[in-house]
């Protein structure tokens, strides 16, 4: 059995109780983005939190998604993601995406990018990426991917995720 399969079989020790886990890490402030890949011209996506720089030699970016995801199970096979960094304007977007099974691109302007990627028209931020590695870590997967292309918009303010709900930054 290679150690990948042994790992996925292996029983997860439950630590410390899920509640008080998700209220510990809930005290972290993230931001919000909408994870995209094009499966034959459809677009795909997954709302994440999970977002983090890698390395900037070469140009690496992480996030997580769940082992039962069967959005990211069909996204992995294209080899591609794409990463919109989502702003405060997209809250009610976000609370209608993130729900399994919710239509990700019902109400919102995108379009694909020329590696075939959905970007929204509206993100704060893009990272075109290529899958590099793709990790098992407990009940997730963690994928890390080299961005190809990148493209920051004029302003906006974040989407903040923080202790269970959306908040907003002071200025």
């Amino acid at each position: 059995m290679s150690r990948l399969a042994e790992q996925l079989a292996a029983p997860l020790d439950p630590g410390v109780e899920e509640g008080l886990f998700r209220e510990t890490l809930g005290r972290f402030a993230t931001g919000v983005a909408l994870i995209t890949a094009g499966d034959e011209g459809a677009p795909l996506g997954l709302v994440a939190n999970s977002l983090a720089s890698v390395s900037l030699r070469p140009p690496l970016l992480s996030f997580g998604a769940s082992r039962g995801s069967f959005t990211w199970s069909r996204m992995r096979r294209t080899g591609r993601f794409g990463v919109n960094v989502l702003g405060a304007r997209h809250e009610d977007f976000v609370r209608r995406a993130a729900p399994a099974g919710a239509d990700r691109f019902a109400g919102i302007d995108w379009e694909l990018t020329q590696s075939g990627v959905p970007r929204l028209v509206h993100a704060l931020a893009f990272a075109d990426c290529a899958i590099e590695a793709e990790y098992p870590a407990g009940d997730h997967w963690i994928v890390v991917g080299r961005v190809e292309d990148a493209h920051v918009a004029g302003g906006g303010s974040p989407l903040v995720f923080w202790s269970s709900r959306f908040a907003r930054l002071g200025e």
